[in-house]
């Protein structure tokens, strides 16, 4: 096979496992199955029918052996390595830890809908062939395999994947996968591209790269910086992305758009400069380029002669032409900085929502997840720009409650300190969803009833700065203010309004909360 290519898809498997390891909280293998008939087990699983294949192409084709390890008898070993290769070692390099340690830290107990909706899509789910799962040789393992080895079966994992999901093409829609996982076909498409640019920056620069690339160095690099969406689109989809989208992409219901915005903080994202090619003679590949279409017997689709412009948006199911091109949400004033100093928060996050306390959501509760996700990118964007200040955060907590006004102050009240035998107070507790006009949003009703001192003007300036972006935000109702030590401050229910809020009003809070601790 083609070392650049196996080098390539390679590393497009390697930025799918990282993307999945950052998300293991909020990507459970149950959903991924229901949605897209694979899990995080089935990209393990892959790798090892793929060292299975390995192992059994070198036995039978001494020269291919050879030419691949150099030495018989070192083929020898890694065949030895390759038959003791299993689904424990597999498992490590997909999770990054033991499968049993990922599953004790990350892995949620199912509902009863997420179980029936599991069920409902058995037909989907990818099924793997038991004999060759099972270890041929000893417990060799991992140790024994050598990283062009590594690469090989994360190579063959990737195209498994790839074949997957195009004998899938109507049943597994791309919008689906991104708001389940934060990634789609057109992730891994960009995750090739990325693969591309990094080896051509590699080749030259390194020898020992350069000899394993063998010797026409200038003609490969010129090949990956050509390589493009376009190319890496058809090597995903199995023709290309215009064709597949004709034939096989159905129209959003108002209730999939909805989760699927609602689930924007799961997205990957592609840096589209890297995404861009490299030369202005445009997209096609030179003749000595990496051949991208050594499995095209399996398209999904009939070829057109029709060329199409490139898909290089960050929100990866719609073309560019359909996007609002996202922009900063605050643009009339400059944020202002935090305090000098350290400051440790415990912060509680509390989500407002008859249907997420009713497990209703087949992805769970966005909103709470995507104030912590925010949170934390705000202290770390303040820690790295500011360095007479450090914002830690000791503890956050979340809980779900319904839309029921004694649910919400119960929980305010303890986390403020105000109930008997209640744990510390938090430092700052955000609430998200219920400030709206429907009868059952009651959340700032609730939080007025229990603040020592309300803040109007925080919300107000919030209301104003972010209208001009978002229309619909003067229709916030939400409410801020002090109970005891605690700062309580009332987000929307929509994860992309609760990232703009908190991105505007995080530095003004930290001001806050070290004015009431020296109040105290």
């Amino acid at each position: 096979s083609n070392p650049i290519m196996e080098q390539m898809t390679a590393g497009a498997f390697r930025a799918l496992c990282e993307h999945l390891r950052v998300r293991s909280d909020q990507v459970q293998n149950m959903d991924l199955m229901t949605i897209g008939g694979f899990c995080r087990n089935c990209l393990a699983k892959w790798m090892v029918i793929e060292a299975r294949t390995l192992s059994k192409n070198l036995h039978l084709d001494k020269n291919l052996a050879i030419s691949f390890v150099g030495n018989e008898d070192k083929c020898l070993r890694i065949i030895d390595a390759l038959d003791s290769f299993g689904y424990d070692e597999a498992a490590k390099e997909v999770y990054g830890v033991t499968y049993p340690e990922w599953k004790k830290r990350h892995q949620k107990k199912a509902t009863e809908e997420q179980l029936r909706l599991y069920k409902e899509s058995t037909h989907l789910h990818a099924t793997h062939d038991a004999d060759l799962l099972k270890k041929v040789g000893g417990d060799n393992g991992q140790n024994g395999l050598p990283q062009r080895v590594l690469i090989s079966l994360q190579a063959g994992a990737f195209r498994a994947l790839c074949h997957h999901l195009r004998r899938r093409s109507d049943a597994v829609q791309n919008m689906e996968l991104m708001t389940i996982s934060g990634f789609c076909r057109n992730c891994l498409a960009k995750w090739l591209v990325v693969e591309a640019r990094r080896v051509s920056d590699q080749i030259g620069a390194d020898t020992v790269a350069a000899s394993f690339f063998f010797e026409q160095q200038q003609a490969t690099v010129n090949s990956l910086d050509l390589f493009g969406y376009d190319e890496a689109a058809q090597f995903v989809y199995g023709c290309t992305y215009p064709e597949w989208k004709k034939h096989h992409q159905k129209k959003a219901t108002d209730i999939q758009m909805e989760r699927y915005n609602g689930s924007k903080h799961l997205h990957a994202k592609h840096d589209k400069e890297l995404l861009a090619t490299r030369s202005s003679t445009g997209g096609a590949l030179s003749p000595t380029s990496p051949p991208i279409g050594h499995d095209q017997t399996e398209q999904v689709c009939i070829k057109e002669s029709a060329q199409q412009n490139s898909l290089l948006s960050d929100v990866c199911c719609q073309d560019v032409e359909t996007l609002v091109t996202p922009t900063s949400m605050i643009n009339s004033q400059p944020k202002p900085r935090p305090p000098k100093g350290d400051l440790g928060l415990r912060i509680g996050i509390l989500t407002v929502s008859d249907r997420a306390a009713s497990n209703s959501y087949v992805s769970g509760d966005l909103s709470g997840p995507a104030v912590e996700s925010t949170v934390t990118t705000q202290i770390d964007q303040l820690n790295t720009s500011f360095k007479d200040q450090k914002v830690t955060v000791a503890h956050f907590e979340k809980q779900i409650v319904a839309d029921e006004i004694n649910a919400i102050k119960e929980v305010l009240l303890c986390w403020s300190g105000k109930t008997a035998g209640a744990k510390e107070a938090f430092d700052l507790i955000f609430t998200t969803g219920g400030t709206g006009f429907a009868r059952r949003d009651v959340t700032p009703e609730a939080t007025l009833s229990i603040l020592d001192r309300e803040c109007q003007g925080l919300m107000s300036w919030a209301s104003m700065e972010l209208t001009s972006k978002q229309p619909l935000a003067t229709l916030s109702r939400a409410a801020a203010g002090t109970c005891g030590k605690s700062l309580i401050v009332n987000l929307p229910g929509n994860p992309n309004g609760v990232a703009s809020v908190v991105e505007l009003l995080f530095p003004l809070l930290l001001h806050a909360i070290k004015d009431l601790r020296g109040s105290h």
